[in-house]
């Protein structure tokens, strides 16, 4: 299974249900988008694309971030869903969020999240989590793979159009390819806490 979890010390109440799967349909991708506009409850994730997603830090962050507004009642969003989208962007608009960071039928590749009430999870809750969503992306196991920092730099990413988005071209970088993702994560995280000031 490629599903991975993860809590927050702030937040022990909450356990986060992280899953990455490849290869699938463009069709698939269209009924997902259709599917969350009418909030049909069996698509309660939030689903993101690929494209600038660059590291497992990024992602915690936005989540983090999230969480925390969702219990100081700050959301900017409906839901914890387009929260974590919209905590993803450097710009204050929900809907360029969507767009950007949202499903896209032209990237095949989806991260799906889900944060959990950490004493509702049972057992079984994460692996059947994880079967629902391989039905309703309609794809098998060998399409839910590991999500690691090096598969989304090195793989899924598009690390060019991900320094453009957050007008970060102009920015200086070591040089050290090792170091550039740990650079450009705190350039993203930090772009985004600065998001309308």
């Amino acid at each position: 299974m490629g599903f991975i979890t993860t809590s927050f010390p702030q937040f022990p109440q909450f356990t986060v249900f992280i899953s990455l799967f490849t290869n699938i349909k463009t069709e698939t991708s269209a009924t997902i988008k259709s599917e969350l506009i009418g909030a049909n409850k069996d698509y309660d994730f939030c689903f993101l694309n690929t494209n600038h997603i660059i590291s497992l830090e990024q992602l915690y962050a936005s989540i983090h971030r999230s969480i925390l507004n969702q219990s100081n009642e700050l959301m900017k969003a409906k839901t914890l869903n387009t929260e974590i989208i919209f905590n993803l962007s450097s710009v204050n608009n929900i809907m360029d969020a969507l767009k950007r960071f949202g499903v896209d039928e032209s990237c095949p590749n989806l991260i799906v999240i889900k944060v959990l009430k950490t004493d509702e999870i049972e057992s079984d809750t994460l692996k059947e989590l994880n079967q629902h969503l391989l039905k309703l992306l309609d794809v098998d196991e060998s399409h839910n793979i590991e999500l690691n920092d090096e598969i989304l730099f090195s793989k899924l990413a598009s690390v060019q159009k991900t320094k453009k988005l957050y007008k970060l071209n102009d920015a200086t970088y070591s040089g050290n390819e090792s170091e550039l993702q740990a650079e450009l994560t705190r350039l993203i995280i930090g772009a985004t806490l600065l998001r309308g000031f």
